[in-house]
C-alpha cells in the first residue's frame, strides 16, 4: 500500500511538475522570449509527448528562425495527429524556407491517394479500424445464425468486412515497415557538408545539404550516420546535423 502510494505521489508531481513547464512555456512565447519557450517545451519531451506541445515547440523554433527544429517539431506532432490541419499548415509553410526541398511532380492518382490516406493515419487509428470490420465479421455471423438476416446478406455483409479488415491490416503493416525499415530524420544544422566516407575530408564532399531537409537514416558509424535523400543522393553527416524522426 505504501508503494502505492509513493507511485501515486510520484506520479502527482510529475504531472504537476509537467503542466507548469507547459504553462511556463506558452507564457514565453505569448511574451515573444522564444528562447526561453522552446527550452521549456525541450524539457517537457522528456517526461510528456503530444501534438500540442509539439506544435508549439514548432512554432517557437519558426519564430526563432531555427527551420529545421521547426519542420522536426512539426513533423513529430503529425505523428500524433497526422490529420491535425494547424500542424499541416504551420510545416507546409515551414517547408517553403527549406532551401534543398525536393518535388516531384504527381505520379499515380490511385497511388498518390493510397499514400495519403496510409500517411494521415497512426498505426493506432489503423489497427482500431481493423478491430472494429473484424468484430463486424463476427456481429453479421451471429445474426445470421439467429437469422436476422438472410443467408445472402449475411454472406454479401461479411465478404465485404473481411476484406475490409484484411486491407486496413495490409495498410497498417505498409505503415508500420516505414516507420521500422526506414527510420528519418531532419538536418537541423544550417548547412552540412556531405562525404562519400564517415569522415572529414575536402576531397570526400560529395555535395552540400542545408536545415529542413528529410531525409532517410540507412546506418550509423561512431559519430557518424549515412542518409539517403528522396532523389537517391546519398552519403554521410555527423550525427549531431541531423535529428532523428523516430
Amino acid at each position: 500500500m505504501r508503494i502505492l502510494y509513493l507511485a501515486l505521489l510520484f506520479s502527482n508531481l510529475i504531472a504537476s511538475n509537467a503542466d507548469s513547464l507547459f504553462v511556463r512555456g506558452n507564457y514565453y512565447f505569448d511574451d515573444e522570449k522564444y528562447v526561453q519557450a522552446a527550452r521549456s517545451y525541450e524539457r517537457l519531451l522528456n517526461s510528456v509527448e503530444h501534438a500540442d506541445l509539439y506544435y508549439n515547440l514548432g512554432n517557437s523554433y519558426y519564430r526563432m528562425g531555427e527551420v529545421g527544429h521547426a519542420v522536426w517539431a512539426y513533423e513529430k506532432g503529425l505523428q500524433f495527429e497526422p490529420r491535425n490541419r494547424d500542424i499541416k499548415h504551420n510545416l507546409e509553410i515551414t517547408n517553403t524556407r527549406v532551401k534543398d526541398r525536393i518535388d516531384f511532380p504527381d505520379g499515380f492518382v490511385l497511388l498518390d491517394w493510397y499514400n495519403a490516406y496510409k500517411n494521415s493515419r497512426t498505426i493506432n487509428d489503423l489497427l482500431m479500424w481493423g478491430s472494429v470490420f473484424l468484430l463486424l465479421v463476427g456481429l453479421v455471423y451471429v445474426l445470421g445464425q439467429f437469422r436476422f438476416l438472410g443467408r445472402q446478406t449475411t454472406v454479401k455483409l461479411q465478404m465485404t468486412f473481411v476484406i475490409l479488415t484484411i486491407l486496413i491490416h495490409g495498410i497498417c503493416l505498409d505503415k508500420y515497415w516505414d516507420i521500422a525499415e526506414k527510420p528519418e530524420g531532419v538536418i537541423v544544422s544550417t548547412s552540412v557538408n556531405v562525404y562519400s566516407v564517415p569522415a572529414v575530408r575536402d576531397e570526400m564532399i560529395v555535395f552540400k545539404i542545408h536545415e529542413g531537409l528529410k531525409a532517410e537514416i540507412t546506418q550509423s558509424q561512431d559519430n557518424w550516420v549515412e542518409i539517403i535523400l528522396l532523389d537517391g543522393k546519398k552519403g554521410w553527416i555527423p550525427v549531431n546535423t541531423i535529428r532523428p524522426l523516430s
